[in-house]
């Protein structure tokens, strides 16, 4: 990004509201994403963003695994203004269904949506061995399903996949991880043949021609994978789904701390565009009240895959 589209950009942007007396100490920023995620690299630049702007410490802590609940059990224990939150937004809207009795915080009430941080690609990608394009997967998968090992993140295509496979008759073996990096190197040595994952961990494998990527499930293609279709783009509309990163508050923030945090946060996204992009993500865009639609919105198809699959 040339000198003067920065100077552009930071003057298009509106005057950031102020954070009164927050934060009086160093904040955890905790996320649910490993180290090397796609979701690392995005805390990574908030938390620098904060720092700077706010002149206090901000340190990313990872908490990836158990399904989301370990960032969200400790975001939710922390005092309030200790911690902030960044998560896919289907730890609100995926979780507290696919966890019933198990969630060690209040979806509601301990995470306060703040912005949406980031858009991430989700990449449905298999292991060279495994032929065929997007097109011929459903009648590929129903000849070899004995043979054939899968993964996804934990959340709304999980759950999507599963419902695909029960419409369908099939049985894939699913094979579960701690986060995406260490399923991108099984997908490459050929443990397993199908993996659903984010972008981000995936470019480097596809470049060097290590796992072919079939389609991405968002609405529009990713900038960095041009040639390679959405899924409903590719004729499977009941596999897309659209991914975002959320950042949530916690218990009690007030309204005026969650504006001012969320300008601040498209502030930092907006400034750090290329990079992103780079990543095989985008910057992010809306504030509270985008996030909780876009919780409310995947939450409806959530609630209806979980009553068919059970």
């Amino acid at each position: 990004m040339s000198r003067i589209t920065r100077r552009a950009l930071a003057l298009s942007l509106p005057a950031l509201p102020a954070l009164a007396a927050w934060p009086e100490r160093p904040v955890r920023l905790i996320t649910t994403g490993a180290a090397g995620s796609g979701l690392d690299l995005v805390a990574r630049i908030l938390a620098e963003g904060l720092s700077r702007r706010l002149g206090q410490a901000f340190t990313v802590e990872n908490r990836a695994g158990a399904n989301m609940l370990l960032a969200g059990e400790a975001h939710a224990q922390a005092r309030p203004g200790e911690t902030l939150l960044l998560a896919a937004s289907t730890i609100a809207s995926v979780v507290p269904f696919t966890q019933p009795g198990r969630l060690p915080f209040d979806a509601v009430a301990d995470l306060v949506p703040v912005a949406v941080a980031a858009r991430e690609f989700l990449c449905l990608a298999a292991h060279p061995g495994l032929p065929g394009d997007i097109a011929g997967l459903p009648a590929l998968l129903a000849a070899r399903a004995e043979a054939i090992n899968w993964y996804s993140v934990p959340g709304f295509m999980e759950l999507a996949f599963r419902l695909f496979q029960r419409q369908r008759g099939l049985d894939l073996t699913y094979v579960a991880y701690r986060g995406s990096p260490p399923a991108v190197l099984d997908l490459v040595a050929g443990r397993i043949q199908l993996a659903i994952l984010p972008l981000t961990p995936l470019l480097g494998a596809i470049a060097e021609g290590r796992v072919r990527p079939l389609a991405v499930t968002s609405s529009e293609r990713a900038p960095s994978l041009p040639a390679v279709p959405g899924m409903a783009e590719a004729g499977l509309p009941e596999l897309g789904y659209d991914p975002a990163t959320g950042l949530f508050g916690w218990r009690g923030m007030a309204p005026a701390e969650r504006a001012a945090l969320a300008a601040m946060t498209a502030s930092i996204m907006a400034e750090a565009a290329e990079r992103l992009t780079s990543a095989g993500m985008l910057a992010g865009g809306g504030g509270p009240e985008a996030l909780a639609a876009l919780v409310a919105s995947q939450t409806a198809r959530v609630r209806e895959a979980v009553r068919v699959l059970g």
